[in-house]
């Protein structure tokens, strides 16, 4: 419990990548500033094509949208694996990694507006983040590791339906980006058998379906492409999740 404590508290120091994309509901001609904060709000289970099954909680999340824009805020999320289909685990220690929500996490996000329109809009997304991760070692006894990473994109949006009397949307997004991972030389003789660089980067694409802004359905698909062992773990991973906010 006190690794626990102290690992969130670390972890909300920096910042976090999830499939908990913060959206932007507001008319661009009617945007004010807003602060909002949601604690124990939204429930996430996934799964991939790695054969894990996963559930998640968002603990915190303070968020800010200003009346240019520009959103950002600070989230917390725990992860919590219900099933481990893979008989290698490299890659059950990849699907953690490459998991947004993987493991004990926290920190900011922020996002530019660059096109705004009455029912679309495209913003530059950045996050900068680290994890704490229950792996499988492949020797020694250390259960844990921890990785830093980056991402960069840009966040297409539309609203496909709305009535509003009614409290009713639709809104679609889709998120290109960039990424890359960091993980200790000897973090990576435990958990990778040296399969990965400590610094790795590759591409990612996250798209969705949201109802109503409480259910959402995600699709993400991520891959390293610098890997020394491509056939390892150098493979594109597809996950698939369902999420609901209260």
């Amino acid at each position: 419990m006190r690794k626990l404590i102290i690992i969130l508290f670390f972890g909300a120091s920096f910042s976090l990548h999830s499939q908990l994309l913060e959206l932007d509901y507001r008319s661009p001609v009617k945007k004010e500033s807003l602060l909002k904060a949601r604690f124990i709000k939204t429930f996430v289970g996934g799964i991939n094509t790695l054969g894990h099954v996963d559930v998640s909680s968002e603990v915190i999340n303070i968020n800010y949208s200003s009346s240019s824009g520009f959103v950002g805020g600070i989230s917390v999320v725990g992860t919590y694996p219900l099933f481990l289909g893979n008989k290698d685990d490299k890659k059950n220690n990849l699907s953690h990694l490459l998991n947004p929500l993987g493991g004990i996490n926290g920190g900011f996000y922020f996002q530019f507006p660059l096109q705004q329109r009455e029912k679309t809009s495209f913003r530059l997304s950045t996050r900068m983040g680290i994890k704490w991760i229950e792996g499988h070692p492949l020797r020694g006894f250390e259960r844990y590791f921890l990785s830093g990473y980056g991402m960069l994109g840009g966040v297409y949006q539309r609203l496909l339906y709305e009535n509003a009397p009614e409290n009713e949307r639709i809104d679609f997004w889709a998120y290109p980006h960039l990424m890359v991972n960091q993980v200790k030389p000897t973090d990576l003789e435990v958990f990778f058998d040296n399969a990965l660089e400590s610094i790795t980067y590759g591409y990612g694409l996250q798209s969705g379906v949201e109802f109503n802004q409480k259910w959402r359905i995600v699709f993400l698909l991520n891959q390293l492409v610098n890997t020394p062992a491509p056939d390892a773990v150098g493979g594109a991973v597809l996950r698939l999740t369902l999420g609901y906010r209260f």
